[in-house]
């Protein structure tokens, strides 16, 4: 049972193609009420969850896809990791992407295939389901560690079940216009989405695989 977990996490990865299979709410609840068990400083238990299915995720996909077109301007500070690439952090981002794109068979000059690929992100690459990922705003950086122990475990119960995610910061992009949309109070943090699904095991792109530093390139042992 523990080498079944241990391989569960190592297992985990993103996936961008989906089948139309719905996933019924029963399975969603499980998962919820699985990832429930996160730890949190004091239980404060700091995360909220917007599930979005059947006509729902329509209305987002049609509302994020309209903005993307439009070239509207998302947040930058909602999703930006930094102003500025440095290494390891820009050598590893480099491979991820061209690994990705190498894979999907789009030349790095080939512009209007990558930009095509870019826009899948904001449909969820098609998951018949969508989560939203927020807490209070005025919460301190400590809480948001503590929603991605929950968002975490949300992931591990979903592959567990055999079902499929794809952590997406691009589905929080324009917050206002989704707090708007979805009726969410305006002092909410908006964190993340989650595109989550039946894998498509026939889509070329969900057998990419990001590489992983070893242990030793960001652990120290002291005695």
């Amino acid at each position: 049972m523990t080498q079944d977990f241990l391989q569960l996490i190592r297992e985990r990865h993103s996936t961008r193609a989906f089948l139309p299979q719905p996933v019924e709410r029963a399975l969603v609840e499980k998962i919820l009420n699985t990832a429930r068990f996160a730890p949190s400083s004091t239980n404060m238990q700091p995360w909220e969850v917007l599930v979005l299915q059947g006509a729902a995720k329509t209305r987002l996909d049609q509302l994020l896809l309209g903005l993307f077109d439009a070239g509207e301007p998302g947040n930058p500070q909602l999703h930006a990791y930094l102003d500025e690439w440095v290494e390891p952090y820009k050598s590893r981002r480099f491979a991820c992407g061209t690994g990705l794109y190498k894979t999907l068979g789009i030349d790095r000059s080939d512009k209007a295939a990558r930009q095509a690929q870019s826009r899948r992100n904001f449909d969820a690459f098609g998951a018949p389901t969508a989560l939203i990922f927020y807490q209070d705003g005025f919460l301190k950086p400590g809480s948001i560690l503590d929603l991605g122990m929950f968002l975490q475990n949300v992931m591990l119960a979903a592959q567990a079940l055999g079902l499929a995610t794809c952590a997406e910061a691009s589905l929080v992009a324009w917050p206002d216009q989704l707090k708007q949309a979805f009726a969410l109070a305006p002092g909410k943090r908006l964190l993340t989405g989650l595109a989550l699904g039946w894998p498509d095991p026939a889509a070329p792109v969900n057998t990419f695989r990001t590489a992983r530093a070893e242990v030793h390139e960001f652990a120290r042992f002291l005695e």
